[in-house]
């Protein structure tokens, strides 16, 4: 089986904390996941590419590494145990061809969080990328460098 491998990076935290702290929080992750998945569907479909939809296995995938990241103040793409997130997907059960990872931290909503990945260009080209098919989206507040943060966790694949 060819595997690929899609590019990432971790969005700038600097940026992520520059989101004002009176930014809207969402009310559930059911909320947040469902508008996230709108607005990168609108996103892709304003440069020509075909919606995603919402996979099980990328969506236990992300979940589990954004409660990971928000109980043990660790934002990375690599779990406390030190699995990288490729060695997550596939744990979860993920078996397609392409797989990729974009991470956000802070006090964010979707809005804020799709202007950050969409000014990031790896996290832009994931966005874009037109092998996905289907996302997960992981959501779980904590705390991140003293503050309220949201832990956000969006896996591709295709």
């Amino acid at each position: 089986m060819k595997f690929r491998v899609a590019g990432v990076t971790l969005v700038l935290v600097m940026c992520a904390l520059m989101v004002p702290t009176t930014a809207g929080a969402f009310t559930s992750v059911a909320a947040f996941r469902a508008n996230l998945q709108k607005r990168i569907n609108h996103f892709r479909g304003e440069y020509g590419r075909a919606p995603i939809h919402l996979n099980l296995h990328l969506q236990t995938s992300a979940q589990a590494h954004s409660n990971d990241m928000a109980l043990h103040h660790n934002f990375s793409h690599s779990s406390s145990s030190g699995r990288s997130w490729i060695e997550r997907i596939r744990y979860w059960g993920y078996r397609g061809g392409w797989i990729g990872e974009n991470l956000a931290v802070g006090n964010v909503t979707a809005r804020t969080v799709m202007a950050m990945w969409k000014a990031s260009p790896p996290h832009r080209s994931n966005l874009l990328n037109g092998h996905f098919k289907a996302v997960g989206i992981g959501a779980h507040s904590g705390k991140y460098a003293g503050r309220a943060a949201y832990y956000i966790t969006s896996d591709f694949g295709g």
